[in-house]
């Protein structure tokens, strides 16, 4: 029986993990469309890992600064299994696949085993989540770290909140948060909830949960220290909100109180707009398409129910972690402009899940406490909707939304198979590159072929224009001249051919040329 009991605890997050993989590795190297560029940048700052070790807590200037954390991940998974699409991709979802599982340990710890459990079907299944958990975007290692924080406070309370080892265990793991993504401050606070509520714990809780959060506030300040001392001793940490942040606008300094509400308040309705009906598609990350929203309605509705208990039993400090979340992290889409607005709330998804759970987990309870029959009938009807809601979702996310114009513009397809195409070539030649959108040192080029020689030809791109005002076309004299046309300029084939002979190459699918490639012969001597 205790062999029995055992296998039971561990089969269910076992099941858990394994359903949230299946959708999350399944084609990765093919879905979404061809490697973005902010994925290439993952991947070349593993390689500078892999090369060089130690590469420091923050990375300037790639994407405009980001915490280093998850690409010493990623430079570990590359290293071992090699360097493709799916592998760059996978080094990313193992964090996606962790916040499933962080999700049920920390709802487990904070409520009960049924809210556990849908929590974590409900979030493998969010069309959010799934889709950042298959890009290479390290915005992944946030949401996990951050459930597994506060997994280990909850875990600890309340009678073992002053044990040493646990509080160290939550300290570290706060702290490693901050490495995640620059918006994973807006965490910490959420983290400090429990310990607050404690606070109001008769005396000597009161002073074991002093100690404690004494203990875990040290540690995380020990494991953030060298991000702390960046932060202090250079001043591009900074650049990056200054960039992105709503409080360095024209519109927000030029303006009065009135304005900048107005400001938050469209920010809001554009990012609840993309979450709940879809609409705001965001360039960045191919996220709230048109007619695809980043909650599924299941997920959607219930959370709303969700957030209501949750306010209705706000003396709880589960309750007021979820409460907080939905009032804080937010703020990551209101205090900043343009694309991006959905990855810098990540952290909110788990959270939203668990209140999801919260009132399916409550008819369950229900049925259960009146008799076999109504036991059976919730069972059958949550695994109904759990079943089509998951279905709904994977048949949408793998069917006509990888086929939709936000996608395919997007993911950079075409710069993908130009740059595979490229780097199969022998060195030596030439490489002049022609693309009005993508120009010859857009990331994904250079992930796949960082020795290329490319030089720009693409006057979009600052390139010098020909007497005529088209690109230049002129080969080298000296050696072997390789042409890579994408988008428009790939009917400059032709044109090529006669001017100089040569052999032309191209990729299609589904009946689009991907690029066209002219190599060109030196003259002979």
């Amino acid at each position: 029986m205790p062999v029995l009991r055992r296998f039971a605890v561990w089969a269910v997050p076992l099941a858990l993990v394994l359903g949230a993989a299946a959708p999350r590795f399944w084609r990765l190297d093919r879905v979404p469309l061809g490697l973005h560029g902010d994925e290439a940048i993952t991947g070349m700052d593993a390689r500078r890992a892999l090369r060089e070790g130690w590469i420091g807590p923050y990375l300037y200037p790639s994407a405009l600064g980001q915490p280093a954390g998850p690409v010493y991940v990623a430079a570990a998974v590359l290293g071992i299994i090699g360097e493709s699409t799916a592998t760059l991709r996978f080094s990313m979802a193992v964090f996606g696949i962790g916040t499933v599982l962080f999700t049920y340990l920390a709802a487990r710890a904070m409520f009960s085993r049924a809210v556990a459990v849908l929590a974590a079907i409900l979030l493998a299944a969010l069309p959010w989540h799934l889709h950042v958990s298959r890009i290479a975007f390290m915005v992944n290692a946030w949401p996990c770290l951050q459930m597994a924080t506060l997994w280990l406070i909850f875990r600890a309370r309340p009678g073992a909140a002053g044990a040493a080892p646990r509080a160290i265990a939550v300290g570290v793991a706060a702290g490693l948060t901050l490495y995640t993504y620059n918006a994973a401050p807006l965490s910490l606070p959420l983290f400090a909830i429990p310990f607050l509520y404690d606070l109001f714990h008769p005396p000597v809780t009161r002073r074991r949960t002093v100690a404690a959060a004494a203990v875990a506030v040290v540690t995380a300040l020990v494991v953030a220290l060298p991000l702390l001392d960046y932060i202090r001793t250079h001043e591009e940490y900074f650049w990056h909100q200054e960039e992105v942040g709503v409080t360095h606008t024209a519109a927000w300094r030029g303006g009065d109180w009135s304005d900048r509400a107005a400001l938050l308040a469209a920010r809001a309705a554009e990012w609840g707009r993309g979450l709940a009906v879809g609409g705001r598609p965001d360039d960045g990350d191919g996220l709230g398409a048109v007619g695809y929203p980043l909650l599924d309605p299941l997920t959607g509705i219930a959370a709303l129910v969700g957030l209501g208990l949750a306010v209705r039993r706000w003396r709880e400090p589960a309750c007021g972690v979820l409460i907080g979340a939905v009032v804080l992290l937010p703020l990551g889409a209101l205090l900043t402009i343009e694309d991006g607005l959905y990855r810098r709330t990540l952290g909110l998804a788990p959270l939203l899940a668990v209140l999801a759970a919260l009132p399916l987990a409550r008819l369950w309870h229900e049925a259960k406490q009146r008799g076999r029959a109504p036991r059976q009938a919730a069972a059958a009807a949550l695994g109904a909707l759990l079943t089509l809601s998951a279905a709904r979702t994977a048949l949408g996310y793998f069917g006509p939304l990888q086929t939709s114009e936000q996608m395919r513009y997007v993911f950079p397809y075409q710069v993908d198979a130009a740059a595979h195409f490229l780097a199969a070539q022998p060195p030596g030649a030439a490489v002049y590159w022609y693309s009005e959108r993508w120009p010859a040192s857009y990331e994904t080029r250079r992930w796949w072929a960082p020795d290329a020689e490319v030089v720009e030809r693409s006057p979009e791109h600052g390139a010098a224009r020909a007497d005529d005002g088209g690109p230049v076309l002129a080969a080298d004299s000296d050696r072997a001249t390789l042409f890579v046309l994408l988008g428009r300029y790939v009917d400059l084939a032709p044109e090529l051919v006669r001017r100089h002979g040569g052999t032309v190459y191209e990729e299609r699918a589904g009946g689009e040329v991907l690029f066209r490639a002219v190599m060109v012969q030196p003259p002979s001597p």
